[in-house]
């Protein structure tokens, strides 16, 4: 039990409160000049805080919320007698955007070498507009807003979009840190994050004319895997082993690496599609003795994408935007049309089925030509039609006529006041 004494002197009345650790040893916290009854509080409080520690609990509530309302130096008192943990010393004042980035970036452990590029890029961009010393309190949410007109009038939207949401989540994680009240990019509508013009279908007629053009295996399958197998390169390609090709049951297993850190994934398993497997078989036959990966080329930690284009116009064939995603998206595309179950397509894909609409499917000069029956240009132009246009010999080529109104006439005739 604790107790309390009172001493007298020139301060005038003061008060402390002798204590008991769990060995015996008398502690004395001294509470200075307060009010009896602040000091009664003070020595009941002490009390549940020596009853907590001898029945191996922790405090109650109201004890740990009178702790918590404590001064440091009291505070300190009563950690020097044993009876709470001694605080921890307060952060140094994060006040400049410089010292907040270096903080929170060296609390992000290690990251994917794309994800280390580009989070570098945004913080980048972030430290040039605003200035490394800005402070974070002066950020203000007009800031936030001209940043936004800066980006876009630097770069494309879908790219200032992605720069954009990382200047958010680096602010956020400064608020989650009690260093500024409010996230000044919070209300800041970032855009969408896709460049439709850059999604492109990939013809199976094209990557034939390509993949004949390459001069040996390695970049056959360089073309043939993610245009026919739908995996990511060069991430999922680099450690595609023969041992991961099951042929027996006509399927091999990718490892992925970009998603290897969310639960339940890092690993998938694709059928050997039949348009990947003559070439998949091709490349078995005639790989070097002793070869371990599928693609050799790929591990060389190299850039392919310079020379894939070379090889692509060698063949006759316009490069598209996006070479190696793109072939991706088109063997997705085609799965879709198959009729092959969304979850197949999910799980072979790797991705769902919003984020392959979102980012991989677009709509082909063939579907226009199957809605309207005229052939249309690539890419199809959907711009705004001006001024008043007559009809023309187009509707001359259509697969059926347009004689809506004769039609109509015949099947519901007029009638009597109808005229």
């Amino acid at each position: 039990m604790a107790s309390l004494c009172s001493d007298s002197g020139k301060r005038g009345e003061t008060y402390r409160v002798i204590s008991r650790s769990k060995n015996g040893k008398r502690h004395t916290v001294r509470l200075g000049r307060v009010t009896k009854k602040i000091a009664e509080t003070a020595k009941r409080m002490i009390e549940s805080l020596e009853a907590a520690m001898a029945a191996g609990h922790s405090s109650d509530r109201e004890t740990a919320e009178w702790v918590g309302r404590l001064g440091d130096e009291i505070h300190g008192r009563l950690a020097r007698a044993g009876l709470v943990p001694p605080r921890e010393p307060a952060l140094p004042a994060i006040i400049t955007l410089r010292q907040h980035l270096e903080q929170f970036f060296g609390s992000l452990g290690k990251q994917k070498p794309t994800t280390a590029r580009n989070y570098a890029r945004a913080r980048r961009l972030l430290e040039e507009f605003f200035g490394k010393d800005k402070t974070l309190e002066s950020i203000t949410e007009g800031d936030a807003d001209a940043y936004k007109r800066w980006l876009l009038g630097k770069f494309a939207p879908a790219s200032a979009s992605v720069d954009l949401r990382r200047a958010r989540q680096f602010l956020k994680a400064a608020v989650r840190r009690r260093l500024i009240p409010v996230n000044p990019f919070a209300d800041v509508p970032c855009g969408p994050q896709v460049n439709d013009d850059r999604i492109f279908y990939v013809s199976v007629e094209d990557i034939e004319q390509v993949i004949a053009a390459c001069s040996d295996e390695d970049w056959r399958m360089i073309f043939a895997l993610p245009r026919y197998g739908g995996i990511r390169f060069p991430s999922e390609a680099e450690d595609l082993k023969w041992e991961d090709v099951d042929w027996e049951n006509a399927r091999f297993t990718v490892h992925e690496k970009k998603v290897e850190h969310h639960p339940g994934r890092g690993r998938r398993v694709v059928p050997i599609f039949e348009s990947l497997r003559p070439h998949l078989e091709r490349a078995y036959r005639e790989r070097a003795p002793g070869a371990l990966y599928v693609v050799p080329r790929a591990r060389g930690g190299h850039n392919l994408g310079t020379q894939a284009k070379r090889i692509v116009e060698k063949a006759g064939v316009k490069p598209w935007p996006k070479l190696f995603v793109n072939m991706r998206g088109s063997c997705s595309d085609d799965l879709q049309r198959q009729g092959v179950a969304e979850k197949a397509i999910n799980v072979w894909i790797g991705n769902t089925a919003r984020m392959r609409h979102r980012h991989y499917h677009s709509v082909r000069p063939a579907d226009w030509e199957a809605a309207t029956g005229i052939p249309a240009p690539i890419p199809a132009p959907s711009g705004p039609v001006s001024g008043i246009q007559g009809p023309s010999a187009l509707h001359k080529k259509r697969k059926k006529p347009l004689d809506v109104r004769e039609k109509a006439e015949n099947q519901y005739p007029r009638q009597g006041s109808n005229l």
